[in-house]
């Protein structure tokens, strides 16, 4: 048995359903067991950044996330092991701040469980395209690229998540197996009557995946007319074109008595709807576990399924429920009907005892424990100290025009890195006042080279300063900004790592011109990777170490007639030739909002126009 680690596994809650936050209770109560379990429930954002822009909803929950676990661990006790869900990637701002050097999570293996990702739910519920999807599966992706391991309960759900994410590199995958049910009733269902009609229920939401018209068109297809059927489940906008799930099959059934719809039950009756069943159908076409199948079998009722998800593994033909031999209509009804022809079977099967050892047996936690024993004592890693950047210069380049307020402190925070192989080139953008002489006392640092060109723009200017830089990495700036002392060095270390890596940026705080911090919270971009959107930019702010190499590589750094977004085209121009940045997930540079500033003298149309030119250069760009 594998040492005892430190655990830590953050619940997706009621976000998938009351069921999937109470496997995953049970979950960490099994593997309490031999180990150190913190388990993480809907953590809420601290005011700290509750304020902050994010790409989505999604991405603040994540950062409450490595919130959370700050708070629940100590620098010297971290945990080994970090466990979060694909729904909406909880873990991406942890799994991005490891990757920058996180203290806390340095050495800690990040595993993702397959839990039914918004990308899957969207597409076999016919709207990839609809509600906000395509952000979530954005986000989605990229915390799967950072994982270091894939989680998955068993049957067929590891061979649709990789035939899935065929374009995507998925992280080594363990088979964890499913959390047991709760307990087994204390008392057993009542017997079937010995006549009527076979009794079949099916529960969960009325959605397009769950395969519930599938399931309703079979029993209406069926040559023996003994049958009923109950759903129990919310409706959903899920069927073609967006319509009612209810309103469909009402249509499809025509008043058919044999079907009826209520209402979701309380966990409470659960019971006592089993109780009223002769069988429980999963017509599910995407699962990946049916945790009310699992209970229904636990308690006694005999269950019809689709070969979808892990839960298939616990049906035995015959001893605890049935398998159809393909999702659909048509193999619903071949199964469905030597059933209905012979209920004595079902009956057989429903009053016999086998179906709670076979639960037993397909969900041991004694087999969650081994794997991930077995997981833990190959990915167990001790904490490592952060890597030594290797000595190289830096140049800043910070283009200048009527910031004599500020560029001083700018200037002082760029000297004051503790990377300290780090010199400055002033670009003076033909600002030429008298309060203007600030430059030349600046320039009396020998660290600091002030150079001066007529207006042209910062643009022009910050290609200037590029050339005239010296170090193999360059420091974009702004002359009215300020950046916190470890920003250089921890950038580094990240590009020095990763030689693939075009550029490493970090969260902004927003400050006044007083230099005090603003309601309106900071910036937290993504890196350049992760989103397509052409419509905001998460790619990251002007602050950012970049690597010469990479802009090399393109015809000019900076797009000379960009006028607004020139950062974002750069990075956008940096991903096109495969350069990719990185985010470290901390406010590590103070960005000052000015009342002539682009965020708050720009309104929206003008943004949009200016984007929508810098992506036609960009095309006419590839056309040669």
């Amino acid at each position: 048995m594998a040492a005892s680690s430190r655990i830590c596994i953050v619940s997706p809650g009621d976000a998938l359903g009351a069921r999937v936050a109470a496997a995953t209770r049970r979950q960490a109560e099994v593997l309490g067991d031999r180990h150190e379990v913190t388990l993480i429930e809907d953590p809420e954002p601290s005011e700290a950044i509750s304020s902050f822009s994010f790409a989505s909803e999604d991405h603040r929950r994540s950062a409450a996330v490595l919130e959370a676990i700050e708070a629940a661990y100590q620098p010297d006790r971290p945990p080994h092991y970090l466990e979060v869900c694909d729904f909406r990637a909880p873990g991406l701002v942890a799994l991005q701040a490891r990757a920058a050097g996180h203290e806390l999570l340095r050495g800690t293996t990040i595993g993702v469980r397959a839990t039914a990702s918004a990308e899957l739910l969207a597409l076999y519920d016919g709207s990839p395209e609809l509600g906000g999807e395509e952000r979530a599966a954005e986000l989605e992706r990229e915390q799967l690229r950072l994982a270091d391991r894939l989680l998955w309960p068993g049957g067929d759900v590891l061979d649709r998540y990789q035939r899935h994410y065929a374009d995507l590199a998925l992280p080594p995958a363990v088979r964890a197996g499913c959390p047991p049910p709760p307990p087994e009733p204390a008392r057993a269902l009542p017997p079937a009557p010995p006549a009527g009609p076979l009794r079949i229920l099916c529960l969960g939401a009325l959605n397009r995946r769950s395969g519930v018209i599938d399931l309703v068109e079979a029993c209406l297809a069926l040559p023996e007319d003994e049958w009923e059927l109950t759903l129990v489940g919310a409706d959903t906008e899920t069927a073609p074109l967006g319509q009612s799930m209810q309103m469909t099959i009402e249509m499809i059934c025509g008043g058919d008595p044999r079907v009826r719809i209520i209402e979701p039950a309380a966990d409470e009756e659960l019971h006592a709807r089993f109780g009223e069943h002769d069988l429980l159908a999963v017509p599910s076409i995407f699962e990946v576990c049916s945790h009310l199948a699992l209970e229904a079998m636990r308690a006694g009722l005999p269950v019809l399924t689709t070969p979808v998800g892990a839960h298939v593994e616990a049906v035995e033909p015959g001893v605890s429920g049935w398998l159809c031999e393909d999702v659909g209509a048509a193999a619903i009804g071949r199964a469905l009907t030597p059933l209905v022809g012979d209920p004595e079977a079902v009956a057989r099967v429903r009053s016999s005892k086998g179906l709670a050892e076979v639960v037993r047996r397909a969900a041991d936690p004694k087999a969650m424990l081994d794997a991930y024993d077995e997981m833990l004592g190959e990915a167990h890693a001790p904490t490592s100290s952060r890597a030594a950047v290797q000595p190289t210069q830096v140049t800043a380049v910070v283009p200048y025009y009527r910031a004599h307020l500020y560029v001083a402190e700018a200037v002082g925070s760029l000297l004051a890195q503790t990377h300290t192989e780090l010199d400055v080139v002033l670009v003076d953008d033909g600002s030429f006042a008298p309060e203007d002489g600030v430059l030349d006392e600046l320039a009396a640092d020998p660290r600091v080279r002030v150079v001066h060109q007529r207006n042209r723009g910062d643009t022009i200017a910050r290609n200037l300063g590029i050339t005239l830089a010296e170090g193999d990495y360059l420091l974009m700036f702004d002359a009215d900004n300020v950046l916190e002392p470890e920003f250089v060095a921890r950038a580094l270390e990240l590009l020095q790592t990763d030689p693939e890596l075009a550029y490493v940026t970090c969260w902004l705080r927003y400050i006044d011109p007083g230099g005090e911090a603003l309601n309106g919270g900071g910036y937290a971009p993504l890196g350049n990777r992760v989103l397509s959107s052409e419509e905001e930019n998460w790619d990251g702010d002007t602050a950012a170490l970049t690597s010469r190499r990479w802009l090399e590589r393109l015809r000019f750094p900076f797009h000379p007639r960009a006028t607004i977004h020139s950062d974002w085209d750069l990075y956008r121009r940096l991903r096109e030739v495969g350069g990719y940045g990185a985010v470290i997930p901390e406010p590590l540079a103070r960005y000052r909002i000015q009342p002539q500033s682009i965020l708050r003298s720009h309104d929206r149309a003008l943004h949009r126009r200016s984007w929508a030119e810098m992506r036609s250069w960009r095309r006419l760009e590839r056309a040669g």
